[in-house]
């Protein structure tokens, strides 16, 4: 019987309980789908990673032996020690000469590469070669098939054996590329014992230990006394790194956004089921009077709610799954990463905030029903006696008397019935929030591409020069099409000249010829320039180390040995290269050798490609279709933002109206009989819905930035994106908000025209 009873009530109340499980489907839709893609990923790496054996650090160095490794393996805290050579190699003309990366190794330990097909990896067998699947799979290379490279002056020739992956190759770009395109960029593992035994000279000892590897250098230094060029850890793995720092951005970005909606739907189910009892006050009283005993009347009205919402949250989950969530899989980690196994996930988090909202749901109904069920039988069968109407604070204001009916009525419900307002505005508040913040991405986009592309690169044309390209070479580049020469290097800085490994940053060394071309920017974003004598630090790495302009930073190359005291002149911003900027002669005056990695030059250097020493020549078209490549993804994120936050903005405000709407139709049906029209009754909703409206996008408006530049924050120290919002672009997200807000007042038109005057009115008695 009770169940048909709930199935009755749920259909009599359909709007209110399927407001209940709209709300909570799109909670665990959205956390859930975010999350899916972070929670996938990273159980795939630590997969990936345990079972390749993934090194936790890199020493570089010539000539590295057998006896050094075994002394690094002796330290305390290192577990496996492997020697290996890495070489860039190219590929045949009949593969694009495309960058492959060769290694050579003599045993397999640590960072063994990962079979995708074919047989594994043999440090023995001189006869094969082990290739990065994706590149085989773009060239229509399989396991069988014969493959050559070019690498250390000579041409080797293998049949393949095995197609692999590995975690240092997650993200794969070549240095002619601007984006990813797996046609131009590989990587190979040979036996050492290919090359002949006076070549067969290591390079890199990799190892694993417990703990930060960059802890153990000095006693690494002391192990090998020294003779070696730098250690590095995790981080400074482009390959590796690139992936981390996007993982950690999806997860912050799934808990601003998610946050948003969970935040939301709490509050209106929370309000709604309250509501709900309280309208099943009679019900109640009447089995209550029958002799139902109140255990089984509790659990009839706690199943409206433990339905409802547990049903939208099993539905949450299973969409943020299998669409969301495998969309991002699939476009991550099919198209721009390498990472066996990656498949949409989910932990324990789901469960728990299903259970969170299921818990809310069922507490709040316990209370309501608990509260009619203290009222004796015959006190409960009548309905609730209307409260004591009191004067409200508006209508002290100087000018009520001359406000109109409708402004009058509507500031007397509000006064009388905050908690409905409330919802209303935080829900058009957390609706302006997000299309503001969908929006404002792509503002923001605009407004970084313009600063990178117009105002830092103030050039036209860039050459990427090979490392094998001499001062000389790039010189006489430069007189022939002028320009700038720049020099990268990956360096770590420090506070203080004697850092602990904790307070050592990694980062990039940009070393200008101060022709401005390559230019620098303030913390306003406004273009600056290097003074003689000092550097221009990056603002966030600035801030991570505490220092100001005026104050020393401490830097050295990773294959220095000591650190080097420079002034900071400027605390300057870039989008994607972190570090210092300096003065070519400045840092000629410290005693290195400069050297160039690219030139640019606002003339067309076409006419360089094909240069042995020259890597690559792109045009400002050319890395402007890579950058707005990289965006697209930035485009289905708004997408999914605006669908999300107009489910939202509808399902709130309609539920507020629906339930202003029952706690009201007496009055409506009074004033029916008072000769009011349906549409001036149904202005009094919609002037109410659109004042909440509009306080709730005065409220939201500042809030879109926050959370934007929250969102930008997550990127990590390696990028720096400056949160922009257009006023216009506010403007249309109000307007936006307000529009959902006056359709959603006519979708009551019909039930303001079908109310029963007399059987309404006459359940009052």
């Amino acid at each position: 019987m009770l169940w048909r009873k709930m199935l009755r009530d749920i259909k009599g109340n359909f709007a209110q309980f399927f407001s209940i499980f709209v709300l909570s489907v799109v909670a665990m839709w959205c956390y859930t789908g975010f999350q899916a893609n972070v929670i996938g990923g990273t159980k795939a790496r630590e997969n990936f990673n345990k079972t390749t054996n993934f090194s936790d650090g890199w020493i570089y160095g010539a000539d590295m032996t057998s006896q050094q490794a075994g002394k690094v393996k002796d330290i305390d805290k290192v577990n496996d020690v492997q020697l290996r050579t890495q070489m860039l190699g190219k590929a045949d003309k009949d593969h694009n000469s495309a960058e492959v990366y060769c290694y050579f190794q003599k045993d397999n330990v640590v960072t063994k590469p990962y079979t995708m097909s074919g047989e594994d990896y043999d440090p023995e067998d001189k006869d094969g070669v082990w290739l990065f699947y994706r590149f085989a799979d773009a060239w229509k290379l399989d396991v069988g098939d014969s493959f050559s490279v070019h690498v250390m002056g000579r041409d080797i020739s293998k049949k393949i054996k095995g197609l692999i992956a590995t975690p240092e190759y997650e993200y794969a770009c070549a240095s002619t590329d601007a984006d990813v395109d797996y046609h131009n960029i590989g990587f190979a593992y040979f036996s050492m014992n290919v090359l002949p035994q006076d070549e067969q000279k290591f390079n890199q000892i990799t190892f694993t230990c417990e703990g930060n590897p960059l802890k153990l250098e000095d006693d690494i230094s002391a192990a090998l006394e020294g003779s070696y060029a730098f250690i590095g850890d995790r981080k400074s793995i482009d390959g590796y790194n690139r992936l981390t720092d996007e993982l950690e951005q999806h997860d912050g970005f799934s808990y601003i956004f998610s946050g948003v909606f969970v935040a939301i739907a709490l509050l209106v189910i929370t309000t709604t089921m309250k509501r709900m009892v309280a309208c099943q006050r009679t019900q109640i009283g009447t089995l209550n009077a029958l002799g139902m005993k109140n255990r089984k009347i509790m659990t009839h009205y706690l199943s409206f709610s433990i339905v409802s919402s547990a049903a939208g949250c099993v539905i949450g989950i299973l969409l943020g799954i299998f669409t969301l969530g495998k969309f991002m899989v699939d476009m991550f980690g099919g198209e721009f990463y390498s990472v066996p196994n990656w498949s949409a996930g989910y932990d324990f988090k789901s469960i728990v905030l299903a259970a969170v909202i299921v818990l809310v749901c069922t507490v709040t109904a316990y209370f309501s029903c608990r509260k009619i069920l203290k009222i004796h039988p015959s006190e409960a069968l009548r309905p609730a006696s209307t409260k004591t109407a009191k004067s409200c604070i508006f209508e002290k204001l100087p000018f009520w008397n001359k406000l109109s009916f409708n402004a009058r009525y509507n500031l007397r419900d509000v006064s009388r019935s905050k908690m409905r307002a409330v919802m209303g505005v935080f829900g058009t508040m957390m609706g302006m929030l997000v299309v503001s913040l969908g929006l404002g991405a792509y503002d923001t986009v605009g407004y970084v591409r313009s600063w990178y592309f117009d105002d830092i690169q103030n050039y036209n044309t860039q050459v990427i020069l090979k490392d094998s390209c001499t001062l000389e070479q790039a010189q006489q580049l430069q007189i022939e099409f002028g320009g700038e020469l720049i020099a990268m290097d990956m360096i770590s800085i420090a506070a203080d000249s004697h850092p602990v490994s904790d307070d050592i940053i990694s980062c990039k060394l940009a070393v200008t010829e101060g022709k401005q071309l390559f230019r620098v920017s303030d913390r306003d974003l406004n273009i600056g320039s290097l003074e003689k004598g000092k550097v221009a630090l990056t603002m966030k790495q600035a801030d991570k180390l505490k220092l100001k302009v005026g104050e020393k930073v401490y830097w050295k190359t990773a294959t220095g040995n000591k650190w080097v005291e420079s002034e900071i002149g400027l605390i300057s911003r870039h989008p994607s290269i972190t570090g210092i900027s300096m003065l070519r002669e400045d840092y000629e005056k410290e005693g290195f050798e400069f050297k160039p990695a690219m030139l640019v030059s606002k003339d067309d250097c076409t006419d360089a490609k094909g240069r042995d020493y020259i890597t690559a020549v792109h045009s400002m078209s050319d890395l402007k279709k890579a950058f707005d490549k990289s965006m697209e993804v930035m485009d289905l994120l708004v997408y999914f933002m605006i669908f999300f936050s107009l489910l939202l903005i509808i399902v709130v405000l309609y539920n507020s109206g629906n339930l202003s709407f029952n706690e009201r139709e007496k009055e409506f049906a009074t004033l029916k009989v008072l000769g009011f029209q349906s549409r001036r009754i149904r202005k009094l909703i919609s002037t109410q819905n659109l004042w909440l409206s509009v306080i709730g996008v005065i409220l939201g408006t500042p809030l879109g930035s926050v959370a934007l530049q929250a969102m930008m924050d997550s990127n990590g120290d390696s990028i720096d994106w400056p949160c922009m919002i257009h006023w216009y672009t506010y403007l249309l997200a109000a307007a936006f908000v307000m529009g959902v807000s006056v359709l959603v007042g006519f979708m009551f038109s019909k039930r303001i025209k079908r109310i029963d005057m007399v059987g309404v009115l006459k359940g009052m008695e």
